[in-house]
């Protein structure tokens, strides 16, 4: 259920996977209502995750307890790692990969494929840097190189604060508009309010929290003695409004490798993946092709010869004796005498007959086509490449977190 819950935050996940109705707890840390109390559905783009599941695309295998079975990995058209980020903990192992916008990963992917030999410095034109769902301003190009170079690295977070006067009051706020990635918003308040107590940081005279539907509006009022901006800096320096992101980019690779990953490496073992995933739904639909082909040539075959094969079905005492003589008389698989024995009376009519005859000729033209496909890598890169452009129409939007290229100090 908590899993569920954060796949239906705003403030957790760049894309949610679930959208949710009731109470599913807040940035101030408010745990979510019990389950019993709210309901849940798939949000659109978590079925890009899923897609061709049903076409033995993947692995199946056992759950915990061995009642179900359960998909080793998700066919997942998006490389979701990347673009909703991931935080865990395993046994002597930690990961720390941040959001990502969609559209400029599909750019990169694409980049990629169309060249294989593409440097970082290319993909980077792409990828601008992790895009935060609670926007904030991230700090050096240098630092985010080489953390994508690497999959190691720090880079410097900010929320958005501006100084604004106060049109009756005569006095000047500050107003954070937005906050760092996973930073939980009363605790920052409460920090604020802490400093003022311990007076490291002076001439506040009141701290609110104006936030509503999901915007986020934190005021400060000042006194009329303060330094806005020198408030503002030791905002910066004590309280959590910046802090640093570790990259930490480890992944299982074939789900039995853990390895740091660079930028590079990940979009490259998303189109590895996409490659198999593509090429066994390929396989599969050419089985399935194949095997209504096969049928729709026995039905063809029954209306070529249609008296001889109701005399010979009128002859059987048994529908297994009617299907042996078919099989033995017009050189039928089993599957083609049942699918005859199973025929309706209306498909000897004209057109019913047409329709058969014009599926046989389109399943033809199919099988070709896939044939060609699982012939060709080529084709297949090209597959993965018009999928992956369809879901940038279908689901890109504005970055949210900003990029500053200029290096501020660690921390």
């Amino acid at each position: 259920y908590d899993a569920m819950v954060r796949m239906a935050q705003p403030w957790s996940m760049r894309y949610m996977l679930v959208n949710g109705q009731g109470n599913f707890g807040s940035m101030d840390g408010d745990p979510p209502a019990a389950m019993r109390y709210t309901e849940a559905k798939m949000a659109r783009i978590a079925d890009e995750l899923l897609v061709d599941i049903d076409k033995e695309t993947v692995d199946f295998r056992e759950n915990y307890d061995g009642r179900l079975s359960e998909p080793s990995v998700l066919p997942a058209k998006l490389p979701n790692l990347l673009l909703n980020g991931q935080l865990g903990i395993a046994v002597g192992m930690a990961t720390n990969i941040p959001p990502h916008n969609l559209g400029e990963l599909v750019d990169a992917t694409v980049e990629l494929i169309d060249n294989p030999e593409a440097t970082l410095d290319d993909l980077l034109k792409h990828v601008k840097g992790p895009d935060f769902p609670t926007g904030g301003v991230v700090y050096g190009a240098e630092s985010l190189r080489n953390a994508y170079a690497t999959g190691r690295g720090g880079v410097v977070t900010r929320g958005i604060a501006e100084i604004v006067d106060g049109a009756k009051s005569g006095r000047q706020s500050i107003i954070i508009t937005e906050i760092p990635y996973g930073l939980n918003k009363a605790s920052l308040i409460e920090k604020i309010a802490d400093l003022y107590k311990e007076k490291k940081i002076t001439g506040l005279s009141d701290i609110r929290d104006e936030s509503a539907r999901g915007n986020v509006r934190i005021v400060i009022d000042l006194k009329k003695d303060a330094y806005p901006k020198k408030l503002l800096n030791q905002l910066y320096k004590l309280t959590p409004l910046q802090q640093s992101f570790h990259y930490n980019m480890l992944a299982l690779i074939d789900g039995i490798q853990p390895r740091v990953l660079g930028l590079s490496d990940i979009l490259q073992e998303h189109i590895k993946h996409r490659q198999v995933v593509v090429r066994r739904r390929t396989e599969y639909e050419l089985r399935k092709a194949k095997e209504r082909a096969h049928i729709l040539e026995g039905l063809k075959i029954a209306l070529d010869h249609i008296d001889e094969v109701i005399a010979t079905i009128r002859a059987s005492v048994t529908t297994d004796e009617a299907q042996e003589a078919l099989m033995k008389k017009f050189k039928l698989s089993e599957i083609q005498a049942k699918a005859i024995l199973a025929m309706q009376l209306r498909t000897l009519a004209g057109l019913e007959r047409k329709k058969i005859e014009d599926e046989l000729a389109e399943l033809i033209k199919i099988i070709k086509e896939l044939e060609d496909i699982l012939a060709d890598e080529k084709r297949i890169l090209a597959i993965i490449r018009t999928e992956m452009l369809e879901l940038k129409d279908k689901y890109n939007d504005e970055r949210k977190t900003r990029i500053v290229p200029q290096e501020l100090g660690k921390f």
